[in-house]
């Protein structure tokens, strides 16, 4: 992100931050630019793990809050980045804009990476998984974070700019990863209506795919740059 590679000198939140391995990642790549860089979640949970894992990793632990991403306890004009990665799905978007705008110096830059709902829809979980694409229902399509955007008046589209990935699994693991819920999509399943759609996962899989150790499909995310202004 080039945009980064500008600054000086990085004031920075990841919001919604989850466990934090994309605040690692951020502290790895930018490394001495970083003066500080808040980890904010709503989860107690997340945030105990982001800890850990920065402990694990010998670095120096963020700043960590607990918070809703739409009422952000942080003063007018304090970051010069906001990071949201793989979350803004979970927020009431007008909202979430509206407190970054608020949080943002003159120039500074919110960078959200997402994936959409078309995106979902396409991957191994939307195309092979019952009821995945149909129960996730808060994504967003570029033209919805697009359109949200024209309503915050300090916020400027800078780019956008789509990313595909091809991913390579087994069937094993896909469904380990099913059964220990790892994308919160399968919170909106009962415990029934999973265990069924489990056992269907596994047919379609083994039915697609010749091989179940080598499952191989496309992933798709985008980012959105955006920039505040006067």
């Amino acid at each position: 992100m080039r945009q980064l590679d500008a600054l000086q000198i990085i004031e920075a939140a990841d919001i919604g931050c989850g466990t934090g391995r994309y605040t690692q990642l951020l502290s790895r790549h930018l490394r001495d630019k970083i003066r500080f860089m808040y980890c904010i979640d709503y989860s107690a949970n997340m945030l105990g793990q982001v800890g850990r894992n920065f402990e694990k990793a010998r670095s120096r632990v963020p700043d960590m809050i607990k918070s809703s991403a739409m009422c952000l306890p942080l003063k007018d004009e304090t970051l010069n980045c906001i990071f949201t990665f793989n979350a803004v799905h979970h927020f009431t978007l007008l909202d979430f804009l509206r407190e970054t705008e608020r949080i943002l110096r003159d120039g500074g830059f919110l960078f959200i990476y997402t994936r959409l709902r078309s995106q979902n829809s396409r991957s191994v979980w939307g195309r092979f998984f019952p009821m995945f694409d149909s129960k996730e229902t808060r994504l967003y399509e570029e033209h919805d974070l697009e359109n949200a955007i024209t309503n915050i008046p300090g916020l400027r589209l800078q780019k956008s700019q789509r990313f595909t990935f091809n991913r390579k699994s087994t069937l094993e693991r896909l469904v380990g990863q099913a059964e220990k819920q790892y994308y919160s999509t399968f919170d909106l399943y009962s415990q029934s209506e999973l265990e069924l759609a489990l056992d269907e996962f596994k047919d379609n899989l083994r039915d697609h795919f010749d091989d179940p150790s080598k499952i191989q499909w496309d992933d798709g995310n985008i980012l959105l740059v955006l920039q505040k202004t006067q």
